[in-house]
C-alpha cells in the first residue's frame, strides 16, 4: 500500500495557510487509514472505524471552517461548494456503513478518501483560491 500513501505537493495549495492546514490533516488521516489496512489483522475493525469516523468528523469541521472563510470572501460559488460539501458527507457515511456490514474495506475507505479529497482540493477548491487574501 505504499503507492497508495498521499503525499502532500503544493500543487494542493489554495495559498490560504489555515486551509492548506487542515487539507494536509486530511491526507494524514487518509493515510492513517491505508497504515491501518497494511497491519492487517492484527488491527481490529474498531480501530479502524474509530479512525474512519475520526476523519469523517474532521472533514465535516473543516468543511464549515472553510465555508465560513468562504463567505467571508464574498466567493460567488459558495452554495454549489457547500452542496458539494454535503454530497461528499453523504457517500462517506454510506461507505463508513459499508464497511460496518463487511461489505468494504479499509483500503477501499482509504481509496474513496483520497480520491475524492485529492480531486476536491486539487480542482475544486482551487476555484476559489483568487477569492482569498492571506
Amino acid at each position: 500500500m505504499k503507492d497508495e500513501i498521499v503525499v502532500w505537493d503544493e500543487a494542493f495549495s489554495v495559498g490560504y495557510p489555515a486551509i492548506d492546514d487542515e487539507h494536509k490533516k486530511l491526507v494524514a488521516m487518509v493515510n492513517e487509514l491505508f497504515q491501518l489496512d497494511e497491519q492487517g489483522n492484527a488491527v481490529q475493525k474498531s480501530i479502524i472505524a474509530k479512525t474512519f469516523q475520526k476523519a469523517g468528523e474532521y472533514a465535516q469541521t473543516h468543511f464549515h471552517h472553510e465555508e465560513e472563510i468562504l463567505k467571508k470572501a464574498n466567493y460567488s460559488n459558495l452554495a454549489t461548494h457547500k452542496k458539494e460539501h454535503e454530497s461528499f458527507m453523504h457517500e462517506i457515511w454510506e461507505e463508513f456503513n459499508l464497511f460496518n456490514k463487511g461489505s468494504e474495506s479499509a483500503v477501499g475507505l482509504a481509496r474513496f478518501l483520497k480520491k475524492w479529497l485529492l480531486n476536491h482540493i486539487a480542482v475544486v477548491d482551487k476555484h476559489y483560491a483568487p477569492y482569498l487574501v492571506k
